[in-house]
């Protein structure tokens, strides 16, 4: 686990640049050039760099997904609820609602189908946890 990198590794070492490029299957940490220290900046330095960079990122981010769903799901949505002569507001609801909960299930028939003996046991643990985020965060 990558988590770990703190606990065995020391500081500015040579182990936690292998560590940091190695963990997690051989796939690495996202940004692992912060602990190979090549430019020789410390931890607190680099999330000062960083933080505004990845900011911008995920304002664009966020950017980019509104103006998607402006643009393709907007129309859909509003074409469905015509067609149900549906009011726009219980549409709304109701319609992103059933969007929302599509990937839950998708997931947990794909956890179930993988291996039959204990996907229900991750199907349901991704369910709770997906309704105790709705129950606690959303609302």
């Amino acid at each position: 686990m990558c988590d770990d990198i703190f606990i065995y590794t020391e500081s500015n070492s040579e182990a936690r640049c292998y560590f940091a490029q190695s963990c997690n299957s051989s796939q690495g940490l996202f940004a692992s050039f912060i602990f190979c220290n090549t430019w020789n900046l410390s931890l607190s330095t680099w999330c000062y760099i960083l933080t505004p960079l990845f900011t911008i990122w995920l304002v664009i981010l966020f950017r980019m997904l509104g103006s998607t769903a402006e643009e393709f799901f907007s129309p859909s949505l509003e074409m469905f609820s015509m067609k149900m002569g549906l009011p726009p507001r219980f549409a709304g609801v109701t319609l992103l609602a059933l969007g929302n909960g599509a990937a839950d299930v998708s997931a947990t028939i794909s956890a179930i189908a993988q291996n039959p003996q204990e996907g229900y046991q991750m199907s349901l643990g991704a369910l709770t946890g997906a309704g105790m985020f709705v129950g606690t965060v959303v609302a």
